[in-house]
């Protein structure tokens, strides 16, 4: 393991769930090594003269177009994508799926009020964020006759999660803003409020930040997502290893950075080979 990341530990995952990871992390990695490739310095110290001449290293650039594509990449597909690896090697749990969406939802118009008048409560302050009894509150709004509540795509859609009972996890990066926030609690409560009225079991749904830059939950102090959601005490939520580690099984986050380390030696070595340039 490289020395600058020797707080990880070293915990390795088996073979099977390396072996769905790297179907992961090669798509991740081929894309943008090709879009290194494709960078011409020599054009691009024609077309780009004022950028060429403050930085005149091909290495920096082709670094550039490499961390461009491999970030888009990364943060639209990467986190999802993972978990159904990790989750689908996992035979404790059943089948996992990204982008999984149920259909032919039904409310009955008091459940509707119900969820717009919570969401409007926690965005105003009026209502402290209270996962139990904010589902509780769903479920008993039964006024009113059904209606379509169209339907609802989850990130992440695993069966038998626990008891019977699938994981409905809608995945974001630890700095969300407010509405999107706002937008992923009415989804957990419309799905909540929607099983009422069918025969499955409702999903244990989750709003989940796949790490967490500020080290601990206790340390935690982005402020959007805090007006909906509890989040120092995880309250309807996954958090960093508490998410790797429910649907991989103990120390899977750790064992997942330990793979990462392994796949992505050699692409430094391999960009400063693209542009030339030994001065890393």
């Amino acid at each position: 393991m490289d020395q600058d990341f020797d707080h990880i530990g070293e915990h390795e995952l088996d073979a099977k769930t390396k072996q769905e990871l790297r179907k992961v992390t090669q798509n991740f990695f081929d894309r943008p090594l090709s879009k290194a490739q494709a960078f011409d310095w020599e054009e691009f110290k024609r077309n780009e003269a004022f950028k060429a001449i403050m930085m005149p290293s091909p290495l920096f650039w082709t670094l550039g177009s490499f961390e461009r594509s491999f970030t888009q990449k990364l943060g639209q597909q990467m986190y999802e994508e993972f978990g159904k690896a990790v989750a689908n090697a996992n035979e404790e749990v059943g089948t996992a799926e990204t982008q999984y969406t149920l259909e032919d939802l039904e409310l009955t118009a008091g459940q509707e009020g119900k969820i717009e008048s919570i969401i409007a409560a926690l965005s105003g302050g009026d209502r402290d964020p209270d996962w139990e009894r904010e589902k509780q509150d769903v479920k008993t709004a039964s006024e009113g006759q059904l209606k379509s509540a169209g339907s609802i795509t989850w990130d992440l859609w695993v069966d038998e999660f626990h008891n019977g009972r699938a994981l409905a996890a809608e995945i974001k990066t630890p700095k969300p803003n407010r509405d999107q926030t706002m937008e992923s609690k009415r989804q957990m409560l419309k799905t909540i409020a929607a099983h009422e009225h069918r025969s499955e079991p409702a999903p244990i749904v989750r709003y989940v930040f796949p790490f967490n830059p500020y080290g601990s939950v206790e340390a935690y102090n982005w402020w959007p997502p805090q007006s909906f959601f509890n989040v120092k005490e995880v309250d309807g939520m996954m958090i960093a290893d508490g998410f790797w580690n429910a649907i991989g099984g103990e120390r899977t986050m750790e064992g997942l950075f330990n793979f990462l380390l392994e796949e992505s030696e050699g692409n430094i070595e391999t960009l400063t080979e693209l542009a030339g340039d030994s001065t890393l």
